[in-house]
């Protein structure tokens, strides 16, 4: 005869294999951020506040496109990365500007 030990150890194997059934698998990126190399979404602002608006590019950066430039060639070969089998490097040019 079950006893209510039994009984309720029973229910608490079956609730647990439950929930682990039911939980999600999470993603490594999400897919938006997958696009960001698609889309080169940094590198087109870099562009374009570069060439047509530059005060907003100094604001930006606090740096003048130039002088970037300058940096971003003397400190490339330190920041470059290698690409991975799990992903792509983050570009030097990308580096740099977060990190300013």
């Amino acid at each position: 005869m079950w006893n209510k030990s039994k009984i309720s150890c029973v229910a608490t194997a079956l609730i647990l294999s439950l929930k682990q059934k039911e939980k999600k698998k999470r993603r490594w990126m999400k897919d938006w951020f997958k696009k960001r190399d698609e889309t080169n979404t940094h590198e087109n602002l870099l562009r374009e506040l570069k060439l047509s608006e530059p005060t907003d590019f100094r604001n930006f950066l606090r740096l003048d496109g130039t002088l970037f430039d300058e940096l971003l060639r003397l400190v490339t070969p330190e920041i470059r990365k290698q690409n991975t089998i799990m992903r792509d490097a983050i570009p030097p040019s990308q580096r740099l500007s977060i990190t300013l």
